[in-house]
C-alpha cells in the first residue's frame, strides 16, 4: 500500500500558492477536465471551510461571477465576489439565505463535505449518505436547468443507490478519483451534468 506523506507535492504546492489546503487541487482538476464553470458563473460551495475550493472558484468565475460558500463553521470571505452563509446545508433557512446571496440560479454546486469519522463503518456511511442527500436537496432548490454538480462520496453499500439518485436529477453522471486525493483514500467524486430540475 502506498504511504501517505503529509508534505507531498500537493501539500507543498498549496503552501506556495497560499491555498488553505491541498483540496483546492482536487477541484481544479475536476473543473479543468470537465469544463464546468467559466467567467460570470454563479456557484455554491458546500462545506467551504477552510476555503481552498472558494479560492479556486472565485478565480474561475471572475469579478462578474458570484460564489456562495456554506459551512457549519465560520469561513473567511476571501474576495469581493464571494459570500459566506454559516449554517447547516440541510436547514431550509440556510438554503434561502444562499439563494439570496447568489442573486440567481446556480450554474454549479460543489460539495467537499464529509462526516467526522467515528471509525464505526455503518455510522460513518450513514453520515456520508445524509450529507449527499442534503447536497442533492439544496441542488434541486438552487441549480438552474442544465447546471452541474460535484460532490464527494465514498465507496460503500449505499453507493449504487446514491448514483441512481444523481441519475434521476442529471442527464450525465460520472464517478472520478482525483490525482490530488491522498494515497489509500477511498474518496471519490460524483460529477453530474445536465440538471433536469429535480424531476
Amino acid at each position: 500500500m502506498a504511504r501517505y506523506q503529509h508534505r507531498d507535492r500537493f501539500y507543498r504546492k498549496a503552501e506556495e500558492l497560499g491555498f488553505p489546503s491541498r483540496a483546492a487541487f482536487k477541484l481544479e482538476e475536476l473543473l479543468t477536465r470537465f469544463k464546468l464553470v467559466g467567467q460570470a458563473a454563479r456557484v455554491v460551495d458546500l462545506g467551504c471551510a477552510p476555503g481552498g475550493w472558494l479560492a479556486i472558484l472565485s478565480r474561475k468565475v471572475g469579478t462578474s461571477g458570484r460564489v456562495v460558500g456554506i459551512d457549519l463553521v465560520a469561513c473567511p470571505r476571501m474576495a469581493a465576489n464571494v459570500r459566506i452563509v454559516t449554517g447547516d446545508v440541510a436547514d431550509p433557512e440556510v438554503g434561502l439565505k444562499a439563494a439570496e446571496a447568489l442573486g440567481g440560479a446556480a450554474d454549479l454546486m460543489t460539495s467537499d463535505m464529509a462526516p467526522k469519522l467515528s471509525g464505526i463503518a455503518e455510522r460513518d456511511q450513514a453520515g456520508s449518505q445524509a450529507l449527499i442527500n442534503a447536497a442533492l436537496g439544496l441542488g434541486r432548490m438552487l441549480l438552474r436547468p442544465g447546471g452541474a454538480m460535484i460532490a464527494k462520496t465514498f465507496m460503500g453499500p449505499e453507493f449504487a443507490d446514491t448514483r441512481a439518485r444523481f441519475s434521476r436529477d442529471f442527464t450525465r453522471v460520472e464517478v472520478v478519483r482525483t490525482r490530488a486525493s491522498r494515497p489509500g483514500s477511498s474518496e471519490l467524486y460524483f460529477v453530474a451534468r445536465g440538471f433536469q430540475g429535480g424531476r
